[in-house]
């Protein structure tokens, strides 16, 4: 239901409030460190009920019409959130859980570029898990902080888009909604223009 609101614009405020409402009931069901590496969906909420595009009768935008002025809050706290989210990945299943790390690149192991293309055994998997967490760590950081926003986007783009043809199908579906938040704060940057300029 929530897909079907933001993919045709009809009641995507609805939406968007659906699903933070999901989100928030996640916190009761899940562990922390699992809701919180979900953080970008409840950002995407949270922009969307600013910033969306559900047509409503002249007293509903009235009422509504405050919350658009908060275009620039909605859209950094969605760059905090997936700033927050990458932190909380990268310790979670890469810094602070080596042995996922391992068992991944076990079944992937053509991950370990500089390893398999370069013959390097020195580069272990172990060193490349500890990397890719030291990597991701730092993007996140740069997000929470709002540093060099757009590049960071742009840098953002090289791993996330390797990956999709070493994944199954079911994985690039997971990050897409990465790809459609990195498109965004790339138009966006940190610092937020009026909506009058970017449309």
């Amino acid at each position: 239901m929530v897909s079907f609101t933001f993919m045709t614009g009809r009641f995507d405020r609805a939406g968007a409030a659906l699903l933070a409402l999901v989100y928030l009931a996640a916190c009761l069901l899940f562990p922390p460190v699992a809701v919180l590496e979900q953080l970008p969906y409840f950002g995407i909420a949270v922009t969307l009920a600013a910033v969306g595009q559900t047509v409503l009768p002249v007293a509903a935008a009235q009422r509504l019409l405050p919350l658009a002025r908060e275009e620039g809050h909605a859209i950094s706290a969605l760059r905090v959130k997936v700033g927050l989210s990458l932190l909380v990945v990268a310790f979670s299943e890469k810094l602070l859980n080596p042995e996922l790390g391992d068992t991944f690149l076990r079944a992937y192991p053509y991950f370990n570029v500089v390893g398999t293309l370069f013959g390097w055994t020195w580069f272990s998997d172990r060193l490349f898990g500890d990397i890719a967490g030291i990597v991701v760590a730092t993007i996140g950081i740069l997000l929470l902080t709002g540093v060099l926003t757009r590049v960071v986007i742009l840098a953002m783009w090289v791993p996330f888009n390797l990956t999709v043809p070493l994944l199954p199908p079911i994985d690039l579906l997971s990050h897409l909604p990465i790809f459609g938040i990195m498109s965004l704060l790339l138009l966006y940057g940190a610092s937020v223009a009026p909506r009058s300029v970017l449309r």
